[in-house]
């Protein structure tokens, strides 16, 4: 090889050599900037980012550098650098996600939607914009708007399980109040000596700015008697990914507890899950009732799996019930069908008899399937079927089918 050719190499080597290793220090120096920011010293933050931008533009270095202005609330100055982004890197999408977070700590929720409607163009597959867009909309107080976004996307998209839950939270604000009636009937074995059980509910609920609340009668006729329940529910929402579950009913008629108490927490988990833990406190004539409660729930693309569990501690031993629930959704969180098998008797369900603290205590099995669908936004409807057999008294049997129907109104 000839003295001047090896020469070259060396010199590329070591060039390729120096490159590398300040490739690296920049790096270092950005992860430290990074550090630096996340951990509240962003002034030294911006000072390592200001020094790195002096050797060239860098995307990364920049955006964090608009990062930390935008956690100051000095929002003009981060505006100047993300545009400054934009002009260098035309439709770059962490760009437009911390312009419209700027406009939006700044109130000016137009332009913070202009913002994520660039970033959906630019790239319709993010789905992140669209439900930012819908949250921004909804925080503006622009109900409907926000609702007819995700309703859009989901008649595309059925079965995005973040937007099932985003559309129903803010339908309910689009349309604050809602009026229901519910009607149930179970017919027994033809050799059982048993007219049909009956029970009617009537409820009325109201989205308020701590929640929902829910007042409901049910009238049932069962045994050849009558009798009146009447029950408040209430969820009040503590952050955006958790609430609590309120519950009182009384009734002066031996069909029903005399009164009873629920009490639950419900938080989201991250993929997709939502758990709850609770209790159920149950006061007849002679006694009272603790019932210990909690759900795990997940939804997986069009499907909803929820799985509920009911203890009842008692000195002469613990009842365990439960239930699995099934849903398939469509393009709408209210259209679904769903599958419900359940053992044992449950506190929650209207159809149940709870006279008594004995029953909670008698064996059951059910299955049970139903088919939601909503019309114009507004008429929800409901009908359902359940097959189960079920102790009626200890030792003794009973199969029985079930129907039911009813219908919502949204206003």
């Amino acid at each position: 090889m000839q003295p001047h050719l090896k020469i070259k190499i060396n010199l590329l080597m070591a060039t390729i050599l120096v490159a590398g290793l300040f490739s690296g220090l920049a790096a270092q120096t950005y992860d430290e900037a990074r550090n630096l920011a996340f951990n509240g010293e962003r002034a030294k933050a911006r000072s390592i980012c200001k020094q790195i931008l002096l050797d060239g533009f860098n995307s990364d270095v920049a955006l964090l550098l608009g990062r930390t202005y935008a956690w100051e609330g000095l929002y003009d100055s981060a505006r100047i650098v993300f545009n400054d982004v934009l002009v260098q890197k035309p439709g770059n999408i962490e760009a437009y996600d911390a312009l419209s977070d700027v406009e939006y700590w700044s109130e000016n929720y137009e332009k913070a939607v202009e913002y994520c409607d660039a970033a959906i163009q630019s790239d319709p597959t993010d789905e992140t914009f669209v439900l930012k867009k819908a949250r921004i909309l909804y925080s503006s107080e622009a109900y409907e708007k926000a609702v007819i976004v995700l309703e859009e996307y989901l008649r595309k998209n059925p079965g995005q399980e973040e937007f099932i839950r985003k559309l129903r939270d803010y339908r309910l604000d689009l349309m604050k109040n809602k009026i229901k009636i519910n009607y149930t009937v179970d017919f027994f074995e033809k050799d059982y000596n048993r007219d049909p059980w009956q029970i009617t509910a009537l409820s009325y609920s109201r989205k308020t700015k701590l929640g929902s609340v829910i007042a409901r009668a049910n009238y049932a006729n069962r045994f050849g008697n009558k009798g009146f329940q009447y029950e408040i529910d209430a969820y009040p929402k503590f952050t955006e990914n958790s609430y609590v579950y309120f519950n009182y009913g009384f009734s002066k008629n031996s069909l029903f507890p005399k009164n009873r108490f629920g009490l639950e927490w419900y938080q989201n988990l991250p993929n997709a899950f939502e758990a709850s833990l609770g209790m159920r406190l149950l006061q007849f004539s002679d006694s009272y009732v603790d019932i210990y409660t909690a759900t795990i729930g997940k939804y997986a693309g069009n499907y909803w799996f929820s799985l509920r569990s009911y203890v009842t501690p008692d000195t002469t031993g613990t009842s365990v019930s439960g239930s699995l629930h099934i849903r398939r959704y469509f393009s709408d969180p209210e259209n679904y069908v769903g599958l419900k098998m359940g053992y044992g008797v449950s506190p929650d369900e209207n159809r149940d008899i709870l006279d008594s603290a004995q029953r909670l205590n008698l064996k059951k099995g059910s299955v049970r399937l139903d088919y939601n669908h909503i019309l114009n936004r507004r008429l929800i409807l409901n009908v359902g079927t359940e097959w189960g057999t079920e102790e009626i008294l200890p030792g003794t049997m009973a199969s029985y089918y079930t129907l039911d129907a009813s219908i919502a109104w949204l206003f």
